[in-house]
């Protein structure tokens, strides 16, 4: 891996020449330098703090737990104050020398201090295809952050930048609650049946809490443990990633677990973190009869209120739906009339050399080998 600077002056000289379209000075009229793999991941976490518009995929710790060694990153700067950069997965088969520069959810370009500035959004892919398709051959594959104010403004710019969509995202509705709203307003966002569901469960008093205690992780991780049992499904992230698992990360970027308790027992419970003006449910976990005492909705109602009480954000995205239409319905109900719905388009692919695409259409095809089995076994 390389340890290096270079000025984006370069960069963008040998990348494509779309790559200055748009508005404003050429990218490389800008003096910014580029450092990959140079940052050491306690100063990452805490730069990427000061941005809008980063993920819990972007921060150091999350990235070294689930790529281990493959992952790699890079960095822009100017005048020596971080202005963007991505961190991303290098994902090769075996006696290959290229394969697949996997990023998903960045890069972060839009510094809460600054305007947003398109500039640095094309600098930052500029610099991301110089070093992994130019320099390293590979085949650069970019899922955007599902923004409701930016996904298509970068959605656009990656397609005029040369990236194209060669896979379809298999659950591509993100759903997004307005956390602007002040309680009056968010209960009439909300869809009618969600809000008679809400009273059932608020009349069920449940204490509701923000939990930091080891057993309070223990207990959460054994509500996932039993749901995954109970409903046989797969679990895509491991269990050492639940909870307390971004110990480590800079204080703005540690997630939170959110427990609801029914006479003492905890019943439901969500991990939620915030990071730039998203935050994020990650994870949740219910026991049998959370279900009936419509404990999903005390919870999520109660953490939306406790965000909009934060302040630190302005969306908060539910996830996908999974192919599950109780849970379609659950989270369109929630995200309501004022909230949105994020359509994701898909995979966007840039390469320049054929070795690196035919090396990565192989990962994704033993990718949907995996899941094709995965469905097989656990019945969708």
């Amino acid at each position: 891996m390389p340890d290096a600077s270079m000025t984006v002056d370069n960069v963008m000289r040998s990348a494509d020449p779309r790559m200055s379209a748009g508005a404003g000075d050429p990218p490389w009229q800008r003096s910014l330098t580029c450092q990959v793999d140079c940052v050491p991941d306690a100063t990452w976490d805490d730069l990427i703090s000061a941005f809008d518009d980063t993920h819990h995929e972007q921060t150091a710790r999350f990235a070294i737990r689930q790529w281990n060694s493959r992952e790699s990153h890079i960095l822009l700067s100017e005048a020596g104050v971080p202005v963007a950069g991505a961190r991303l997965a290098v994902i090769t088969l075996p006696g290959c020398k290229t394969g697949l520069a996997f990023l998903r959810f960045g890069p972060f370009w839009r510094r809460r201090d600054r305007a947003p500035d398109l500039g640095l959004y094309r600098s930052v892919i500029a610099a991301l295809v110089e070093e992994y398709c130019v320099r390293r051959g590979h085949c650069l594959t970019i899922i955007p952050r599902p923004n409701p104010d930016f996904y298509q403004t970068e959605c656009d710019a990656l397609a005029e930048l040369g990236f194209t969509i060669r896979r379809k995202n298999p659950d591509p509705n993100r759903y997004l609650v307005d956390l602007s709203l002040d309680e009056d307003a968010q209960l009439k966002s909300l869809d009618q049946k969600w809000r008679y569901n809400l009273r059932q469960a608020l009349a069920n008093g449940f204490d509701i809490r923000m939990c930091e205690s080891d057993a309070d992780f223990q207990a959460f991780q054994s509500l996932y443990d039993n749901m995954v049992a109970r409903k046989n499904f797969f679990s895509t992230p491991p269990g050492h990633l639940l909870g307390r698992c971004h110990d480590g990360v800079a204080s703005a970027l540690q997630p939170r677990l959110a427990l609801a308790f029914h006479q003492g027992r905890p019943m439901v419970g969500a991990t939620v973190g915030i990071f730039g003006d998203t935050a994020y449910y990650t994870f949740g976990a219910s026991a049998a009869a959370a279900l009936s005492l419509k404990g999903g909705y005390a919870l999520q109602w109660w953490i939306v209120r406790w965000l909009s009480r934060e302040r630190r954000a302005r969306w908060y995205d539910l996830g996908g739906e999974a192919g599950e239409r109780g849970l379609r319905q659950f989270k369109k109900g929630f995200v309501g009339k004022r909230g949105a719905i994020v359509v994701m388009h898909g995979e966007y692919d840039r390469w320049t050399h054929l070795s690196g695409r035919v090396a990565t259409d192989l990962i994704y095809g033993l990718r949907g080998a995996q899941r094709v089995i995965r469905e097989w076994r656990y019945g969708g």
